[in-house]
């Protein structure tokens, strides 16, 4: 009986397929880790809150300063208990900076923000429409 002849692959051949493999591996991996990072971020588990950070000061905003007010004003960052506020005007900005951030402080703190104790007011180009959380950092 004779055996059907099959081309035997040698230990250099498979090392060599190793290698390659772990090539092919290795330029997987940054784009694999960057995926990861950004389903992590934008797709919240079941674990964390839906909201936080900036997001619930946007949602309360609106209350604390009246729809007006809100509509020329977005919040944009928090950070460890600085809010700051992008205003469409410069006169709006620094009347709400002299006037009312005293005031507005405590409106959010009555509404559930007490970590909050300064808001800065900022003229310049606001975010158009409602963003998913960006500018919170603490």
């Amino acid at each position: 009986m004779n055996k059907p002849e099959t081309p035997l692959t040698s230990y250099l051949e498979l090392e060599r397929e190793k290698k390659r493999e772990q090539r092919a591996m290795m330029s997987c991996r940054p784009v694999q880790e960057g995926l990861q990072a950004l389903i992590k971020n934008l797709a919240p588990t079941r674990g964390q809150k839906k909201k936080t950070g900036i997001q619930r000061v946007r949602e309360v905003w609106t209350d604390a300063v009246g729809v007006e007010i809100a509509r020329l004003s977005t919040p944009v960052r928090y950070r460890e208990g600085v809010l700051t506020v992008t205003v469409a005007a410069a006169p709006l900005a620094s009347e709400l900076q002299a006037f009312g951030e005293k005031t507005l402080v405590g409106e959010l703190a009555e509404r559930g923000l007490e970590g909050i104790h300064t808001i800065r007011f900022q003229t310049g180009d606001r975010p158009q429409g409602r963003s998913t959380g960006e500018g919170h950092e603490s």
